[in-house]
């Protein structure tokens, strides 16, 4: 309790600075609590961040993956293009020597065909 002693002037002061300080107190404490609240959304923000995150690199990986296999079976095809694509060269190399060989053949028989229709003369 406050002693007789104490002047009145000096409670009532006293009295205010505590009304003030209480005033203070009560605005701080609702600043600290809209900070928390920040804070709360923040985390739940980061949350969902962090779980879109994940998300996303799991379809990135997958993505990679795929991306990778398409690769390798795009090298497989290709190979195996060229190798057709030799063969195919081949195959015209062959035939060209063929018909070269044809055509040597029709005029080696027209030469014999002359020359024996020559002699039959």
């Amino acid at each position: 309790m406050i002693s007789a002693h104490v002047p009145a002037e000096i409670v009532i002061g006293l009295q205010q600075r505590l009304d003030a300080q209480a005033e203070k107190c009560k605005e701080l404490e609702y600043l600290i609590a809209q900070q928390e609240s920040k804070i709360a959304s923040m985390s739940e923000c980061h949350r969902e961040l962090q779980w879109s995150f994940d998300r996303d690199s799991g379809y990135i990986i997958k993505y990679m993956h795929a991306l990778a296999c398409k690769e390798r079976k795009a090298r497989e095809l290709d190979e195996k293009l060229l190798a057709v694509n030799d063969d195919c060269d081949n195959k015209i190399k062959e035939i060209t020597s063929l018909k070269y060989n044809e055509e040597q053949y029709q005029e080696d028989i027209e030469d014999l065909r002359a020359e024996l229709a020559l002699r039959a003369e």
